[in-house]
């Protein structure tokens, strides 16, 4: 069941594509029970019954185990994949399902990023900023130290999301602006310097970037699948149904040519520190955890003026060097 050309253009056009029907309905609502018992201890109307009756409910975000966990663990089980749970765990082997992520990522040769089940319950929800036109962020920042790219379908990542029960209008679906994978690299600039940018990957006010299209939401029935590039821009919202929770299975794949420096092995939850280290080590040092080294396609006059603008004082001499000497031999960059 490949994607049809339309749909695969308007993966490119919009930067996220949701499909129906990718998995059976039975086995997505199967997979959420055994979800479920790991964020709750029980099923969800158990869990409801017994905020009804105590007036109590008890959060379900997983704590962080360790430095390079990326999702922790709750009291009752492990969300991060594998789970160990054999419902949750073999939906990766869904054939159709890869062999669309390959559709959207232009290649047969995937590469492993992250997985881990991401609920949201609505009774204690708090993963939504306060006001509509704040929280609006790129996931690019989770898995990878780089900035965005002009050539997105090669230096992005996909975000894969499996719908284990139907996400209506109430049930918190996430925001979307189509198309902003393809402008957030122009926009960048300026919303560092104007001071609209927050840490890795947020934008403070998207009312001042007019720019931008009206968000979506992302609305699916269990079985389906959302696909977003990672350099989309994208917010959570309140529920409007507080007794109501969302639950997705989710996966980040890249390509495997670009995977040194994309995968989840960056440093990335110690970026307090991460971020000053690369902008004052040395090239070499840099290329030892998978940073493109100089001379390579990924860095042009362009990408080298956003990363100066992505770390305020990095010496980029070494790659400019590079650059410039390409140019000079007649190397089409």
């Amino acid at each position: 069941m490949p994607l049809t050309k339309e749909q695969i253009d308007q993966f490119h056009q919009d930067g996220f594509i949701i499909v129906d029907d990718v998995f059976d309905q039975k086995d997505a609502e199967a997979a959420f029970v055994e979800m479920e018992k790991i964020f709750y201890g029980k099923s969800f109307d158990e869990y409801l019954a017994e905020f009804d009756e105590t007036g109590v409910a008890e959060p379900v975000e997983p704590k962080t185990t360790g430095a390079i966990s990326h999702y922790g663990e709750t009291r009752y089980g492990r969300p991060q994949f594998p789970a160990g749970i054999e419902a949750l765990d073999r939906l990766i082997e869904n054939n159709d399902w890869l062999d669309m992520y390959e559709q959207c990522l232009g290649t047969q040769d995937l590469s492993y990023c992250n997985g881990h089940l991401f609920l949201r319950s609505g009774p204690t929800d708090k993963r939504h900023a306060e006001h509509p036109w704040q929280g609006y962020h790129i996931d690019n920042a989770t898995n990878n130290f780089l900035p965005p790219h002009r050539e997105t379908d090669l230096y992005h990542y996909v975000n894969s999301s499996i719908y284990l029960h139907d996400v209506p209008d109430d049930c918190a679906p996430m925001q979307i602006i189509p198309g902003s994978h393809h402008q957030i690299m122009d926009l960048l600039p300026k919303l560092i310097r104007d001071g609209n940018w927050a840490g890795r990957g947020g934008i403070k006010d998207i009312r001042k970037v007019p720019e931008f299209a009206d968000p979506v939401p992302a609305t699916g029935k269990a079985g389906s699948v959302r696909f977003n590039s990672s350099f989309g821009v994208h917010a959570a919202i309140p529920f409007e149904n507080k007794r109501r929770q969302r639950g997705y299975s989710t996966f980040s794949f890249c390509r495997a040519d670009t995977s040194q420096w994309i995968k989840l092995s960056n440093l990335w939850r110690e970026q307090e520190y991460s971020v000053p280290f690369w902008k004052n080590t040395t090239p070499r040092v840099r290329s030892l955890f998978g940073w493109p080294k100089p001379g390579h396609p990924y860095y042009t006059v362009e990408t080298l003026d956003l990363l100066s603008e992505w770390y305020p004082g990095i010496d980029l001499t070494s790659y400019q060097d590079k650059l410039q000497a390409e140019v000079a031999n007649g190397i089409d960059l």
